[in-house]
């Protein structure tokens, strides 16, 4: 089981890390073979055809990105949810350029160090529609 402290480790290093747009402190909880998944990976990283990333270098060039690509981006916390060895943030993003504040939900497995191993990423089903590209065919 998670702990109170690690818990509370794990939310201040991503909240105050993508809030701080400090990618050392959003990088610092993650392990070397941690494996990320996004709808919008495909959208953003090199490989169109995946939704995934794995390794903490290939992750921290995807942050660092998602960090240059919308400065000023904010996150709030509205629920932390701790599980065996998962804990599950529930956030609103709020974005600098004047669109509509939208949820989402991270989810992080953590392995017997404290490590996260796992990270995935979720959306509402309109948010990442609005901005994937139309199906081909």
């Amino acid at each position: 089981m998670i702990d109170r402290a690690l818990a509370e480790r794990l939310v201040a290093d991503w909240h105050d890390g993508w809030n701080g747009e400090d990618v050392g402190r959003i990088m610092a909880p993650f392990a070397e073979d941690v494996v990320f998944t996004s709808p919008f990976v495909s959208r953003v990283g090199a490989d169109p055809a995946t939704d995934g990333i794995a390794g903490r270098d290939a992750l921290r060039t995807y942050v660092t990105g998602a960090l240059q690509r919308t400065p000023g981006i904010r996150y709030r916390i509205d629920q932390v949810h701790l599980g065996t060895d998962t804990l599950v943030l529930d956030y609103t993003v709020t974005f600098p350029d004047g669109r509509p504040p939208t949820t989402g939900a991270d989810l992080m497995r953590i392995d017997a160090h404290g490590q996260v191993i796992e990270w995935r990423s979720h959306y509402p089903v309109a948010f990442v529609e609005a901005r994937l590209p139309a199906p081909k065919g």
